[in-house]
């Protein structure tokens, strides 16, 4: 658990070192004339059956299924929908959730691209710590689905605790990253001065049985501003990168022992906004990652382009960050040819 609670405040640090490109080198991307679509995902954390109910359907193409049951410590199969892509309205759905013999949850869920969006809100009678969302952008604007969307029902016990040491643990990990220097390679440098305004919130933690011992689902909001000093190549400037609405889902095998050893099987995510200062860190998000390159300037694409085709490579990334972590080590993430590390 400790080394998970490490990894949110360091994921906030990373996401927000993520460059984009300068305006004139990305093309705008028109609304296509088709209905926004995504795949539903249910996952049942509770030991008792799940009843799910699609409601309150607005402009949709293809709805949720009106009603249908997850088992016991189970997930669903997949449910495609769609937004009706003809009608210059807003599309929505309500999904509710209801354990057998407990409380009902509530999801308002937008769909749509622009100028329509997709989002969600949770109803505020629901209990507490019991509902997790993320809607994930896959292949946005492309041949097949435009999202995947997890829903997550559970007890949500360990949610508060999370948070909690979250509280208590991310400034201190923060004043340890402030001064810190990224040498990348003999030409790149960045050197983080400051993190201002971090909020870091866990929205839905859950400890299940996994194979190794515990699997655990967490989902995280980050918000945040990293102020920088980067040299590239000789040429040094201050950047600031402002990062908002950044969601990310993560579910691990925990293996217990003299520490907790994790092992992250699923990373994805979702960011609103990117907003970045200067234009250093366009050209070296080039030279470290030049797949990302293009659709920086575009959360729902870069979201995307992280939870599809690159998922593997960051999910590699985050496991040797955890390990690093664990053996009180810098972390060393890889990214394409290149390497980064921490310099103490």
């Amino acid at each position: 658990m400790q080394s998970l609670i490490r990894l949110l405040p360091l994921l906030a640090a990373v996401n927000a070192l993520v460059p984009a490109p300068r305006p004139e080198s990305v093309a705008e991307v028109e609304p296509r004339g088709l209905g926004t679509s995504a795949e539903i995902y249910v996952y049942n954390h509770w030991s008792q059956p799940l009843t799910v109910t699609g409601t309150d359907n607005q402009h949709m193409n293809v709805s949720p299924p009106a009603n249908f049951k997850v088992g016991p410590n189970a997930v669903s199969q997949k449910y495609a929908i769609e937004a009706n892509g003809w009608v210059p309205v807003q599309s929505s759905f309500k999904l509710n959730l209801k354990p057998e013999g407990g409380s009902q949850s509530t999801v308002n869920v937008d769909i749509g691209v622009a100028p329509w969006k997709t989002g969600f809100s949770l109803n505020s009678k629901n209990p507490a710590g019991q509902v997790g969302v993320l809607l994930a952008p896959a292949k946005i604007l492309e041949a097949g689905r435009d999202f995947d969307f997890h829903f997550f029902s559970g007890p949500g016990s360990f949610t508060s605790f999370v948070q909690g040491q979250i509280d208590q643990k991310l400034p201190e990990t923060l004043a340890k990253v402030k001064g810190k220097k990224f040498v990348v390679n003999s030409d790149i440098e960045i050197t983080v001065n400051d993190i201002v305004k971090p909020v870091v919130k866990a929205t839905y933690v859950n400890l299940g049985n996994g194979p190794n011992g515990l699997l655990v689902d967490a989902i995280a909001n980050v918000d945040g501003e990293a102020q920088l000093t980067i040299t590239f190549k000789g040429v040094t400037q201050k950047t600031n990168i402002k990062v908002k609405g950044l969601s990310a889902l993560i579910t691990a095998d925990a293996k217990l022992g003299a520490s907790i050893d994790l092992f992250v099987k699923r990373f994805q995510c979702s960011v609103d906004s990117i907003d970045i200062s200067g234009d250093i860190l366009i050209d070296i998000v080039g030279v470290l990652y030049p797949v990302l390159a293009p659709v920086l300037k575009l959360p729902y694409k870069l979201a995307s382009v992280v939870n599809t085709s690159e998922n593997p490579k960051v999910v590699s990334y985050i496991n040797t960050a955890i390990k690093a972590i664990a053996n009180g080590n810098s972390p060393i993430i890889k990214l394409g040819q290149e390497a980064r590390r921490v310099v103490a």
